[in-house]
C-alpha cells in the first residue's frame, strides 16, 4: 500500500485529538511543530518536488483542529538541499495557509538552508530576531516560553551552495542565549535544527550550561527525520534529568508527521500527532510492494508522548 493510501492524512484521527469543541476557538497553550519540510523549487533542476504535497496533506489536518493551535514552529531544513529561493517561494505560500487562519508561523534554519533566501520569503523573521542576522525567535508557548535557535553553518557562497551537516552555534547567539536564559522569569525550552551535542555553549555541552537553570524545562530538535525521545544527565551526583526530543519529518524520509506541544501550568507535554507513517529513502512507486517493517515502525511510534516537568 504506497503511502497516499495510508492514514498518514490524518484527517478525522487528527481532530479527534482536540480536547476541546467550539469553532474557532484559539487554544494559547497548543502549538504545533514542523520540522524538515525539505520543500523543492519546482524550477529547480534536478529536485524531487514529492514532498511538496506532503507538507500541504500535514497542514490540512492542522487547520482541522479544534480549538485551533495558537502558533506553529518550523524547526529548519525549509528547502530541500541547497536553499534556492524558489524553495522558500514554493513554502512560503503553503506555510501562509496557517497564518491566513490566524496561527503565528515561526521558522528556523537548518543545514539545507540560506539565511538570506530566507529572510527574503519570510520578512518577519528578521524582525523578530533578537540575534541581527540569525534566524533566531522567542516564542511565547503558552505557560513557557521557546528560545529557537539558528544552528546553520553556512557556506559563505550562500544560495545554492551545500553546507556543512554538522550545526554551530556562534559566539553571538551563545552570549544572547546564556543572558536571556539568566534572565528567565518563567520554563523556557531550547530548541534548535540540530541536536544539542552538535551545539557546545561556551566550550561545554549546552545541557550542562542549562541544566543547573531552575527554569530550563528540555530540547527540542529535528534534523534526524526520527521521533525519538531521550534524557541527558550531568553526573551520578544529580538525580534531575533533561528531556530531549526529536522531532519528524512531513514528508521527506523517517518518521512522517506532526508533533503538538501543550503547555500546562506544571509542564508541558509533546505528542506524535495520530496518522504518523514512515517511509525509506522515499515514498513507494506504483505497485511497490510495503515492506512490513515501516508498519511495524509506525505502530511502535503512535501514540509517542514526551512529558517535561517544570522544576
Amino acid at each position: 500500500m504506497d503511502i497516499t493510501r495510508r492514514g498518514f492524512f490524518f484527517g478525522a484521527a487528527a481532530v479527534a485529538a482536540s480536547t476541546a469543541l467550539g469553532g474557532d476557538e484559539v487554544d494559547g497553550n497548543l502549538t504545533v511543530f514542523l520540522s524538515d519540510i525539505h520543500i523543492s523549487g519546482k524550477d529547480v533542476k534536478g529536485q524531487p518536488t514529492y514532498q511538496n504535497p506532503l507538507l500541504d496533506k500535514t497542514i490540512d489536518p492542522v487547520l482541522a483542529l479544534r480549538p485551533r493551535p495558537r502558533r506553529a514552529v518550523v524547526f529548519g531544513d525549509v528547502a530541500l538541499w541547497r536553499g534556492h529561493a524558489a524553495d522558500y517561494a514554493e513554502s512560503a505560500p503553503r506555510l501562509k495557509r496557517l497564518s491566513d487562519a490566524g496561527i503565528e508561523v515561526t521558522v528556523t534554519t537548518g543545514n539545507h538552508d540560506h539565511r538570506a533566501p530566507m529572510f527574503a520569503a519570510y520578512p518577519e523573521q528578521a524582525k523578530k530576531t533578537p540575534v541581527p542576522g540569525r534566524v533566531t525567535s522567542v516564542v511565547d508557548l503558552g505557560t513557557s516560553d521557546l528560545f529557537l535557535l539558528d544552528s546553520l553553518n553556512e557556506n559563505a557562497a550562500g544560495e545554492g551552495s551545500n553546507n556543512a551537516v554538522a550545526g554551530t552555534l556562534d559566539e553571538a547567539q551563545a552570549a544572547w542565549l546564556k543572558g536571556a536564559a539568566a534572565a528567565a522569569k518563567r520554563p523556557f525550552f531550547v530548541g534548535a535544527h540540530h541536536p544539542p551535542e552538535e551545539l557546545p555553549l561556551g566550550g561545554k555541552n549546552i545541557l550542562a550550561v542549562l541544566e543547573r537553570n531552575p527554569f530550563f524545562a528540555g530540547y527540542i530538535h529535528g534534523h534526524n527525520h526520527r521521533w525519538y525521545l531521550r534524557w541527558y544527565h550531568n553526573g551520578y551526583s544529580r538525580r534531575h534529568v533533561v528531556r530531549i526530543a526529536c522531532l519528524p519529518s512531513t514528508g521527506w524520509w523517517g518518521t512522517i508527521g506532526f508533533s503538538l506541544f501543550r503547555t500546562f501550568p506544571d509542564r508541558a507535554e509533546l505528542s506524535l500527532a495520530p496518522g504518523n507513517d514512515f517511509f525509506f529513502p522515499n515514498p513507494l512507486k506504483p505497485g511497490e510492494q510495503r515492506p512490513p517493517e515501516w508498519d511495524d515502525i509506525v505502530a511502535e511510534e503512535r501514540g509517542g508522548k514526551c512529558i517535561f516537568r517544570y522544576r
